[in-house]
């Protein structure tokens, strides 16, 4: 009796809707009934809106497909068309290997083939390229029909722009109360000259909500409902507003932008003034007048709020890293207030490096002790395979059980018992083979980490005196795993903690300090 899974999966969202998958299953269960001394049904796993282009083990149930077989709950799988594991060879092979180095039999009901024989191999790769065959025609025919109608001037999906609507035949139109908004964005920015910044704060006292409450799409699921910079900054950037609107640019096959009219809600002669007006603020932005470039940048965490420092340039004062969550937007807007001092730059870069220094002078020492330090897996090993050949003899005691009933030396109730012991021991013994397998991997990851750091570390070493700051600046990266920078209070006066966390090196060990404080 061979235990049969059943593999299902459709990928739109219109099929689920219509219950296409539930035809699928119909089928296949139909096809188990009519051998009933054959084929057993375990279990089924039904990716529903699931795209073919996603891999196997990135689907829900086409990971927990994967996991069960890894336990061997079932013998093989049982699907209505192989294109069902992908819609490209590629994809579709890497899904069937991964169910056959458990020994699980792939079955489909419409494409015979056997996978144990050159020839049933030969026809399952020529059934996946036919799939992606199909596939690629059929994204052809959708690429010259959305282009004929995006030409047209219809609209083909994703977020409606705020400030219109969709009507019924597919074209975009002017929301006349999101459009008086969208005048008044543009007015504040060309002629009142005010930044992306101001004009949020404006618009979120006046109670207005913004594009992310509208219900048009993705950004509808922002938990707030305020105007932000980047939705000033998106809608003044955008040529939508003046009329003309460009196709295409998430697409991945179109080379070419399908530029097409739409309605205007505002002047080109505006247009054009909010977008001079926005460089004219660019250029005065102080964050934008500094050539210095931030060693540690994205690195440090503020331990009071959890944001993370940017660097900051000001035109009569030193460098500092500042928490984001002082900036003014997230203060006027989002009502963030954050207490953390700002750090001189040149005061913890010259702290991180020199422990990153520390490391490349004696990186030989550090790599040694690690490597002392790192597991030998060679007992692991020993034992899965242990484990491998005791789940193996299950097989063999399931069959000596059998045996038995065989010659009426037990009775059905007691095989059924026995049966069911063994399953629990080898669901057990799975458990396991893959902690085992898991420990293993991590063993090998560790060692192919050391081996890269060593490498890495070992060519900067030999050129420390000579090293650019786009090298010190891998090097950062490759050593300094986090930074937290803390504001406490020594010897009555704030002062910034700082606790660096390095990779593979650790300075309860060593010579580096790892934690250190600086003054405001």
């Amino acid at each position: 009796m061979k235990r049969i899974a059943l593999y299902c999966r459709v990928s739109s969202d219109d099929q689920k809707e219509r219950d296409t998958i539930e035809n699928q299953v119909e089928i296949l269960h139909t096809f188990i009934e009519m051998k009933p001394d054959e084929l057993e049904f375990i279990k089924e796993y039904l990716d529903n809106g699931i795209s073919g282009s996603i891999p196997l083990e990135e689907r829900s149930k086409g990971k927990q497909l994967i996991k069960d077989a890894s336990k061997k709950l079932f013998d093989a799988v049982l699907v209505w068309k192989v294109d069902r594991f992908g819609r490209d060879t590629l994809s579709g092979l890497k899904a069937v290997e991964m169910l056959r180095k458990y020994d699980i039999e792939i079955i489909s009901l419409t494409e015979p083939f056997d996978l144990n024989t050159p020839v049933g191999r030969f026809q399952f790769i020529n059934y996946l390229n036919m799939a992606e065959l199909e596939k690629n025609n059929i994204l052809d025919r959708m690429f010259l029909g959305a282009t004929r109608a995006a030409k047209k001037g219809k609209w083909l999906g994703g977020i409606v722009p705020y400030g219109y609507n969709v009507n019924k035949e597919g074209y975009l139109e002017i929301n006349e109360n999101e459009a008086a908004v969208v005048k008044k964005i543009f007015d504040l920015c060309a002629n009142g000259k005010l930044s992306s910044i101001n004009i949020a704060i404006y618009l979120n006292n006046l109670g207005i909500p913004s594009s992310c409450g509208t219900g048009k799409g993705k950004r509808t699921k922002h938990i707030t409902k305020k105007w932000g910079s980047a939705s000033i900054q998106r809608i003044i950037n955008s040529t939508t507003y003046k009329g003309i609107h460009y196709y295409g640019k998430r697409a991945s096959r179109r080379k070419e932008l399908i530029a097409r009219k739409v309605p205007a809600i505002v002047s080109n002669e505006l247009w054009d003034k909010a977008q001079k007006a926005k460089e004219a603020n660019r250029i005065m932005s102080k964050r934008n007048n500094t050539k210095r470039k931030y060693l540690l940048r994205g690195l440090i965490k503020c331990g009071y709020c959890g944001h993370t420092f940017c660097g900051v340039s000001y035109k009569y004062k030193n460098d500092y890293y500042v928490c984001a969550g002082k900036n003014e937007e997230n203060k006027k807007i989002l009502g963030i207030k954050c207490n953390s001092l700002n750090i001189k730059a040149d005061k913890i870069e010259d702290l991180i490096w020199n422990d990153c220094k520390n490391i490349l002078l004696n990186y030989d020492k550090y790599i040694a002790k690690l490597k002392n330090k790192t597991g030998d897996n060679n007992d692991a090993a020993n034992d899965l395979e242990k484990l491998k050949h005791s789940l193996a003899s299950k097989e063999n005691e399931k069959n000596n059980i059998l045996t038995l009933y065989r010659k009426n030396i037990i009775t059905e109730d007691e095989v059924e018992f026995q049966i069911k012991d063994i399953h629990e021991e080898e669901a057990k013994i799975s458990d396991l083979i893959n902690a085992l397998e898991q420990k293993i991997s991590c063993y090998e990851h560790e060692d192919n980490l050391i081996k890269t750091a060593s490498d890495n570390l070992k060519y900067y070493h030999e050129k420390i005196n000579n090293l650019t700051f786009n090298e010190k600046y891998k090097i950062v990266r490759l050593l300094v795993k986090s930074i937290i920078a803390s504001t406490v209070i020594e010897n009555g006066e704030k002062a910034t903690s700082i606790h660096a966390v390095y990779n593979l090196v650790k300075f309860d060990d060593y010579t580096g300090k790892g934690s250190s404080t600086l003054s405001a």
